[in-house]
């Protein structure tokens, strides 16, 4: 039996790009840049691409992707420290946790705090200062080296039903067929423009890819951050799901060609894009083209918290950890970490706390992760723990 790779000529390539625009290269957060992200949905700076800790990354996260193989195990890394997503065949293709000491990569950390990136942060976010953030979030985009991965466009926004932010270990995307009717679709689009505005205007923060070698591997559709969805774009943002259950649309995409005005955000090693999320977007990767960005970026604080804290999304359940805390290289990065964590609890199934993987290896016998009563439970209990079964006595 053969298990030849495909050539590299065989893997999907983009066919339009979007490069670095020299007369944008004013550092900062300038009145053109800004401009062109409030036009376009997306923006490539050039800030960092001669800082000294690009190389230093650059190899912290192919040490991390390659760690969190999935024939390592946890012998390399403690993976169930952190979030990884994983794709065909159990391939990272996105890593969370880089800051958690399980990973032993301070360089993460360090940048993440250093001078260069909180000046870049205070121009952009009109003066926001170390004394006003809330911890960020990191994460490592990767490609998964046996298959391709992708396309999967999407918004990062709920533009259906309620209209509520999306809850990595609940599928909260809908049930019935009116919660996409185009109705109420024209109303949660409306509150997407308006906080779009708002957002923009107002600057509390500001998140970027930064690729630490060159990547080719983001694709968007320019503008439609702000424009209402044509016929096809709904045909290609509609779950398969509601399709089958109903929901009116019109059949137009093949899930494979590419889509009418896309084009691949094209990144030298130190460049990074800024964008909307709320743009129609996807990866693609493949297994000869190494992608290897950090998405790293820092929020303003909102105040005391004056409600309830909420469960964490199991996305970033992992840095309510106070070795994260202790592992920040900077007390100012100490106290933004316990304003983000005031706001969050750890939830209290397996489901609140880890990936599928990691469910999947607990159930098989292995205490990891947080290590409590609710872990030794799973694990003895095997494939008779439940889903989103909690601890007894």
């Amino acid at each position: 039996m053969s298990t030849s790779q495909p050539s590299s000529s065989e893997y999907y390539r983009a066919t339009a790009f979007a490069d670095f625009q020299p007369e944008l290269s004013t550092p900062g957060g300038t009145p053109e840049r800004i401009a062109f992200l409030q036009k376009h949905g997306y923006l490539i700076i050039n800030d960092f691409v001669d800082h000294p800790m690009i190389p230093v990354l650059r190899e912290a996260g192919r040490r991390v992707t390659e760690a969190c193989a999935p024939e390592h195990g946890y012998s390399k890394i403690d993976c169930s420290k952190g979030y990884v997503h994983r794709a065909k065949e159990d391939e990272p293709w996105a890593i969370r946790g880089l800051v958690h000491p399980a990973f032993n990569e301070p360089s993460f950390a360090e940048f993440h705090g250093c001078e260069e990136f909180l000046r870049f942060v205070s121009s952009w976010c009109n003066g926001l200062g170390p004394e006003d953030m809330a911890m960020g979030g990191l994460l490592l985009w990767c490609n998964p080296r046996r298959n391709e991965n992708g396309p999967s466009w999407h918004r990062d926004v709920t533009w259906w039903g309620d209209g509520k932010p999306y809850f990595s270990q609940q599928d909260n995307r809908g049930e019935d067929i009116e919660a996409y009717s185009e109705e109420i679709e024209k109303i949660r689009w409306d509150e997407i423009r308006e906080k779009n505005a708002k957002n923009i205007a107002e600057r509390n923060g500001v998140s970027m890819f930064l690729a630490l070698a060159d990547d080719e591997c983001h694709e968007v559709i320019p503008g439609s951050h702000d424009d209402w969805r044509t016929p096809f774009e709904h045909d290609v943002l509609l779950p398969q799901k509601m399709k089958d259950a109903g929901v009116p649309h019109t059949p137009s995409w093949n899930r494979v060609d590419p889509l009418p005005e896309q084009v691949a955000i094209r990144l030298k090693a130190g460049e990074a894009l800024i964008r909307n999320g709320n743009n129609i977007h996807t990866g693609h990767t493949v297994p000869d083209r190494e992608r290897n960005t950090l998405s790293v970026g820092w929020s303003r604080w909102s105040g005391p918290l004056t409600e309830e804290p909420v469960v964490a999304d199991a996305r970033s359940a992992w840095q309510l950890d106070p070795a994260v805390r202790e592992a920040m290289p900077h007390e100012w990065m100490k106290t933004a970490w316990d304003r983000w964590a005031e706001t969050e609890q750890l939830g209290d199934t397996l489901e609140d706390r880890y990936t599928p993987w990691d469910i999947k290896n607990i159930k098989a016998g292995q205490v990891v992760g947080w290590r409590g009563e609710l872990e030794k439970q799973a694990a003895a209990a095997g494939e008779a723990w439940e889903e989103r079964q909690k601890v007894e006595g």
